[in-house]
């Protein structure tokens, strides 16, 4: 029952803290931002044009999976998160601020490359290399080979986004990934999409916060901010 004192007691004291901010026009101070690691391909240019606004705001960003995210946002960790899908269990307030494709990607030397109008059976003859559990990536790419009553050989599970770049680059298998995570290694034709019909996977992109407590200045602007102007940004991306 301590620790559960304890962290009433360090809510009210945010709040206090966030009420006199607002009180005085405050829009300094801090925030604290989550985020699933396909994110990171874009957030950051994000926070540079919301920082040309807020040039006095310390920002501290927390990179995780969608299931460590989700447990940071129950915690009261982060203010708000920026994730694709979204907690069903948390009593949160969440928006789609832009579209999220996923697609299965190869190098360019694969021989599934030069095909169009690849069925998906055609992912069972393959070696797929995959996000970890946890990754909202993996639960996406589960949900299509389920449906579909696939069962390629997994050969890499991996935790971090440029590593199954590099093994995908080097022709070890082919991926399922966020097309945000690769936009500059298809442009350069170090990798390619494939064209496997019914793909790529259109999800969307969310700002997520909890519905309790009293939302900070910071954490108010970065939310309408994304909102306004997050799919406009990803698109030149």
């Amino acid at each position: 029952y301590f620790l559960v004192d304890v962290k009433k007691i360090a809510g009210t004291l945010r709040d206090a803290e966030v009420t006199l901010s607002k009180l005085k026009g405050n829009q300094g101070g801090s925030l604290k931002i989550g985020l699933v690691s396909t994110a990171k391909y874009f957030v950051p240019q994000l926070l540079s044009r919301f920082k040309e606004e807020h040039f006095g705001l310390q920002i501290k960003l927390e990179v995780r999976n969608r299931n460590q995210m989700v447990e940071m946002l129950r915690d009261g960790d982060i203010d708000i998160a920026i994730m694709g899908r979204t907690p069903a269990d948390l009593d949160t307030r969440i928006e789609a601020f832009a579209k999220h494709p996923h697609a299965f990607i190869a190098s360019p030397d694969h021989p599934l490359a030069r095909r169009q109008g690849i069925a998906p059976i055609a992912i069972n003859q393959e070696e797929l290399i995959v996000r970890e559990v946890g990754s909202g990536t993996r639960a996406i790419m589960e949900r299509f080979l389920g449906e579909r009553g696939l069962t390629p050989r997994v050969t890499m599970e991996m935790s971090s986004n440029e590593s199954i770049k590099q093994a995908v680059m080097a022709d070890l298998g082919i991926s399922f990934v966020s097309l945000h995570t690769v936009s500059l290694e298809i442009a350069t034709n170090k990798l390619v999409v494939l064209d496997v019909d019914e793909t790529p996977i259109s999800r969307a992109w969310h700002v997520v916060a909890l519905n309790k407590g009293n939302p900070s200045a910071a954490a108010e602007a970065f939310r309408y901010f994304v909102l306004e102007q997050g799919a406009a940004i990803l698109d030149q991306l």
